[in-house]
């Protein structure tokens, strides 16, 4: 795809915040919010309000020298509409440092419809991104659609979430892995937020990161708050995108919000 190694050096890492609202409540009681808040947080497709607010830090690239630094703020909204569940999620994406120009990245909006099932839940929905032009390229704008299923059992949870956009310079599709263990009191182990990224155009993987979460889930001051940090290594080598990355997370959680 035309200008796919810079459009990846602007786009970064994002990473997540999520906050609630637990008010007052018997050790036992609050105990047991915090498990399901750990396992809601882990899953994309559960009716969680939250602000989430990420820092990666990117020691190294493939192919190029230097480092980077990029910021996120997204904010997820779950909402009923004709007696369907809904959940509303905006990203955007912010350049600190690097390699790749300044200033706003690209944000991206999708509304998931989800439907409950014995198993666990599912959800489609349309998914739609713009990218800011620099030095005097035009603004890059896609939509698709995206779904996902996530089901529980114990303290395992795991699924997968699919996003795909297609416009003009553009033909990707992404797949995020859901798995997460829940270890008690609010701690969990999950795969992150690793978009494994197919360009449709070129007929191959062009992003594959792995990597592993550490979270926690407590309260502070009456204030139910996740922080998390997440290492991740890209297996794909291609000039210009992250080798390595960490990314820092805070998130306030906001249950019935």
């Amino acid at each position: 795809m035309k200008g796919f190694t810079s459009r990846a050096v602007r786009k970064g890492v994002s990473g997540g915040v999520l906050a609630v609202t637990l008010g007052t409540a018997a050790p036992a009681v609050l105990a047991d919010d915090t498990e399901e808040l750990a396992r809601k947080t882990a899953d994309p497709t559960a009716s969680l309000m939250s602000l989430n607010l990420r820092h990666t830090r990117i020691p190294s690239f493939h192919g190029i020298d230097g480092s980077a630094g990029t910021s996120q703020f997204q904010t997820v909204i779950p909402f009923r509409a004709w007696d369907t569940s809904n959940i509303l999620r905006a990203t955007v994406n912010y350049n600190n440092s690097g390699p790749a120009p300044g200033g706003l990245s690209d944000v991206t909006i999708f509304n998931l419809l989800v439907f409950d099932r014995p198993w666990g839940r599912w959800g489609a929905g349309p998914v739609a991104q713009l990218l800011p032009g620099r030095d005097g390229d035009a603004d890059t704008f896609a939509i698709g659609p995206a779904a996902g299923l996530v089901a529980s059992r114990g303290r395992w949870t795991y699924g997968m979430f699919n996003q795909n956009l297609f416009g003009d310079d553009v033909a990707i599709s992404s797949l995020q892995p859901v798995l997460a263990y829940q270890m008690g009191n609010g701690w969990a182990l999950a795969a992150g937020d690793a978009q494994w990224t197919y360009d449709w155009d070129r007929s191959k993987f062009v992003n594959l990161p792995i990597g592993v979460q550490l979270s926690k889930v407590m309260s502070v001051g009456g204030q139910s708050v996740k922080w998390s940090i997440n290492p991740e290594y890209n297996l794909r080598d291609l000039d210009g995108l992250p080798e390595w990355n960490v990314r820092f997370g805070l998130s306030l959680l906001v249950p019935g919000g």
